[in-house]
């Protein structure tokens, strides 16, 4: 019996193709549909095949940080750095197919290509223009942290994390361009409008988390049983996806920096409707990334409920973390208990053109 090691082996001799391999795999679920069912809820995703996984990426990692200290902050030194970077992912991730270790290279090439990017900006304004963009003429306004430079360094972060999917086909590298596309946009949003409040920002976020979500849903929808990599690029836009909705929807909802002593009941009331909306879309679409992003947030309503809404001021304060705690702690465990007949009620309320699209559900046992 051929395994996934035994798989991933054959791609790299280039024996079959990764789409070939894609392509096997489903048609090895659709001829055993049990094992899509036994897998139903789990949200598996290809991570590390063993301990050798993590010995390379702790040998990535250091060559990854005694690089950046020689390299500094001038251009050619990162420059080298990235195509060190880029030299060891030929290795490690093209023929060797290692997921974890290819993580931490994909990370030190795109960080080496943002610190590259440490130019002349007031160059780079007067032979592109880009001040034209705005009406001024200050230079200054290009300088480093500013943030039109900023984005331009992200515009070239993304194409770079773009070209690096492209080569060696790295889920987690959706998630460089995604993140770095997001921060394209805020850093243009803050030179258009310098100054914008936590509102404003949340304006920005939230239409980009949805978008990265409707990407994430589309690699989902096009591989429902989660067996080829598509799978893997949907958990890794996911991760990107959930703490932007959340934090934007909540900053919305509470129209200030949330605390728990900034907290009203009807403040308090929102929030958790809020985060039971999102879960329900958790359960439903079988991630956890959207709950888990929401936990901090449930906290502070929790917090409030044991303070707030009782009129209960204990002297010490730890006695509210530790009760706090124990209310979220004792949440999560009922939620991942339940999932499954959770998310069968949930789901067969749905159309059936959409449970069709969705991962299998659990029998009940």
């Amino acid at each position: 019996m051929l395994h996934d090691e035994d798989l991933d082996a054959a791609v790299a001799a280039g024996i079959v193709t990764q789409a070939q391999l894609d392509a096997l795999r489903a048609f090895a679920i659709r001829r055993q549909p049990r094992s899509a069912v036994e897998r139903a809820d789990d949200e598996r995703f290809r991570f590390l095949r063993g301990f050798n996984d993590v010995f390379f990426a702790v040998g990535i990692a250091l060559v990854g940080v005694g690089s950046s200290l020689f390299a500094g902050s001038g251009m050619v030194g990162n420059l080298v750095a990235a195509l060190v970077m880029w030299v060891l992912a030929e290795l490690v991730v093209r023929r060797m197919r290692l997921v974890l270790p290819g993580i931490v290279l994909a990370c030190f090439f795109v960080f080496f290509v943002f610190r590259a990017g440490e130019l002349d900006w007031t160059w780079v304004a007067q032979e592109t223009g880009l001040y034209l963009l705005t009406g001024y003429s200050n230079w200054g306004l290009m300088g480093p942290g500013v943030p039109a430079a900023i984005a331009f360094k992200a515009l070239i972060c993304a194409l770079a994390a773009l070209a690096f999917y492209f080569r060696f086909r790295l889920p987690f590298a959706l998630l460089l361009i995604a993140g770095s596309l997001v921060v394209v946009a805020v850093a243009a949003v803050e030179h258009i409008w310098p100054g914008n409040i936590a509102h404003a920002h949340a304006l920005v976020l939230l239409p980009c988390g949805v978008a990265v979500f409707a990407v994430a849903m589309a690699y989902d929808f096009s591989d429902p049983d989660r067996v080829t990599r598509r799978s893997d690029c949907a958990f890794w836009l996911h991760l990107l996806a959930a703490p932007l909705i959340v934090h934007s929807l909540i900053v919305l909802v509470a129209g200030t920096t949330l605390t728990r002593t900034s907290l009203t009941s009807h403040v308090a009331g929102a929030i958790a409707l809020v985060i039971l909306v999102l879960t329900l879309v958790a359960v439903s679409i079988d991630r956890r990334a959207l709950f888990v992003s929401a936990l901090s947030y449930l906290g502070i309503v929790i917090g409030y409920a044991i303070t707030g809404a009782t009129g209960y001021q204990p002297a010490d304060g730890s006695l509210v973390a530790a009760a706090t705690l124990s209310v979220l702690g004792a949440m999560v465990l009922m939620l991942g208990i339940g999932w499954r007949p959770l998310r069968r009620l949930v789901v067969r309320c749905f159309p059936s053109g959409i449970i069709r699209r969705l991962p299998p559900l659990a029998p009940a046992t």
